[in-house]
């Protein structure tokens, strides 16, 4: 099928699907999810700087070295507090309706990750064989950019493992709202300080990386989807007063003000100063981020502009129900996973584009060893050339493998012919349980290398070794163990 025919087909399915919507279809979640992951893929590409040595491999940087006023735009662009909120509340949803038809945990738990990886397995499979023959080509010239090729990566770890302990999550949030918070903040700061001030080591931030994202989610079970039931005034509340002490803490504190990472962005302290006295601290030295891992400033951050939602939760429902923004909207979503993987080869395959014409982008290496744009202007003009490219190979990307979300795989919509269903539910958890956390560090280790050097080379994270083999292993490995536990049955 052309790449012509696979639009008009694509285009034909979002006209039926957005025609065909039920009336109690909660449109805000699905705005929310789907335009969350569109302003990521965006944002990765207006944020991401190169420069071309010549015969020298690219280096890689951001815009954010090169004007601190644009980490500001990070507190509207890191929007994934949004994606796990709103999936917090539709998988949420998705657990009642299994709790009705008594469909086991095991079962239900492979039914979500068996749609959540579909096309993450195509996309591993193509992208790791195209890395293995580009670095026997091409050797260390592509290897900055075939470290990228798992940055997107790290979100279906975490949210896999959200997703697993959504049961229990929900089960106390229904007995008690607040206490979920009460309990799991603490923990939240008391790991953050301990990295950054307490002189604690960084990959104890990990547990973090759980902990936070899991509050976002509980977010979500506050959702309520008719407009007359929000409380706006309350979340506005809460959105400003979360906001204001993020923006406190990253003034008085050792919070860089970027919310995503930046290259090279090293974080240096050792004192406190309280009501005039300095006090020395272990403190923590070297490169850090808000996002990895996840800390207090971020949680705060999600939490304002989940609010933000809540508050203007009526005025959005009625602009979803215009029926141009619908049919944009359903399309989104039934692109979405197509578009988040895919959007980091189109932008890496731009970058090749532009520099094989010898349309080079005016940037240099700057102070801090990272490549920054000569000067604004040139800069920008260079990008609208860049965004352009994109753009189209984004388009052919998606035409061609939007289908990919959807259409079956051998053994892997088959029928489970040999299951762990029967052995008990202990057991049957504890065997999930591992299949899950296995998949959780194999995106961990995706996102942190990439593909780069695939399948041989291994790089160290904090002293901790990691190999993209290992990381796409895990992923079939952790699948196959969390598919053992389903019950016999087919899944559409």
């Amino acid at each position: 099928m052309s790449d012509g025919e696979n639009r008009v087909k694509l285009l034909s399915h979002i006209g039926r699907v957005s025609q065909n919507t039920p009336q109690h279809r909660d449109r805000v979640v699905d705005a929310v999810r789907g335009l969350s992951l569109v302003i990521v893929v965006f944002g990765h590409l207006f944020l991401a700087v190169v420069y071309w040595p010549d015969g020298d491999p690219p280096r890689l940087g951001s815009l954010m070295l090169a004007y601190p006023w644009t980490q500001l735009l990070t507190w509207v662009l890191q929007v994934m507090p949004l994606f796990f909120a709103f999936g917090g509340a539709a998988n949420a949803r998705g657990w009642l309706r299994a709790r009705e038809t008594d469909t086991a945990y095991s079962t239900w738990m492979w039914g979500r990750i068996q749609r959540l990886l579909r096309p993450v397995i195509i996309y591993l499979l193509i992208c790791a064989t195209a890395a293995w023959m580009t670095s026997l080509i091409w050797g260390d010239l592509v290897a900055p950019l075939l470290g990228q090729l798992g940055v997107q990566l790290w979100f279906l770890g975490v949210y896999i493992v959200t997703t697993a302990l959504l049961p229990a999550m929900l089960a106390w949030h229904r007995r008690s709202p607040a206490s979920p918070f009460v309990a799991l903040v603490p923990v939240v700061v008391v790991i953050n300080i301990g990295t950054t001030i307490g002189g604690w080591p960084l990959p104890l931030g990990v547990i973090n990386v759980i902990v936070v994202w899991l509050l976002l989610q509980q977010l979500g079970f506050f959702w309520r989807s008719n407009p007359a039931d929000a409380n706006a005034q309350r979340w506005a509340l809460i959105g400003l007063g979360s906001l204001g002490l993020g923006i406190f803490l990253v003034a008085w504190g050792p919070w860089p003000m970027s919310l995503i990472g930046i290259p090279g962005d090293r974080l240096v302290f050792d004192s406190l100063s309280v009501f005039g006295s300095t006090i020395t601290v272990p403190g923590y030295e070297g490169d850090y981020s808000n996002m990895f891992p996840p800390s207090i400033v971020l949680l705060l951050q999600g939490v304002s502009i989940v609010s933000a939602i809540f508050v203007f939760q009526r005025p959005l429902n009625q602009f979803l129900h215009r029926t141009r923004i619908w049919w944009a909207v359903t399309g989104i979503n039934m692109t979405a996973m197509s578009t988040y993987l895919w959007h980091v080869p189109a932008i890496m395959f731009a970058f090749v584009i532009l520099h094989a014409l010898g349309l080079e982008p005016p940037t240099e290496i700057g102070d801090a060893g990272y490549p920054v744009p000569i000067s604004a202007g040139p800069y920008f003009v260079w990008f609208v050339g860049l965004l352009a490219v994109f753009v189209a190979l984004l388009i052919v990307f998606v035409s061609v493998l939007w289908s990919t979300e959807y259409r079956t795989l051998p053994w892997w919509d088959g029928r489970v012919r040999f299951s762990l269903y029967e052995v008990g539910s202990v057991r049957r958890t504890i065997v999930l349980a591992s299949g899950v956390v296995i998949l959780w560090a194999a995106f961990i280790i995706l996102a942190i290398v990439g593909l780069r050097g695939f399948p041989t080379e291994t790089r160290y994270w904090s002293s901790i070794p990691v190999n993209a083999l290992w990381g796409i292993a895990g992923v079939f490995i952790g699948s196959a163990i969390v598919r053992l536990t389903s019950r016999q049955a087919d899944f559409p």
